[in-house]
């Protein structure tokens, strides 16, 4: 098993640039919900990615925001009073 996992997850060097290990894109949150998008995010690069972005609504940016620099936000998403 641990063979398989070597094989798997590529080594984490000092000379190797951000985004080399790993770019993660996370779609979804709203106003109510903008903790589950958050943490998909957060909890990718605790597993070894090097740029996790959020794609969501405008009302939800902000909060998501506001947690923590490490995720990148694009409020790209419209909802049903958008339109």
């Amino acid at each position: 098993m641990i063979k398989r996992l070597k094989d798997i997850v590529p080594l984490l060097l000092d000379t190797t640039q951000k985004g080399y290990n790993g770019k993660v894109a996370v779609i979804g949150g709203c106003t109510e919900y903008t903790g589950a998008p958050y943490f998909s995010a957060i909890s990718a690069l605790y597993g070894g990615a090097d740029i996790a972005h959020i794609f969501c609504t405008k009302n939800a940016s902000i909060p998501i925001k506001s947690y923590s620099p490490e995720v990148i936000v694009h409020s790209i998403l419209f909802t049903s009073e958008d339109i």
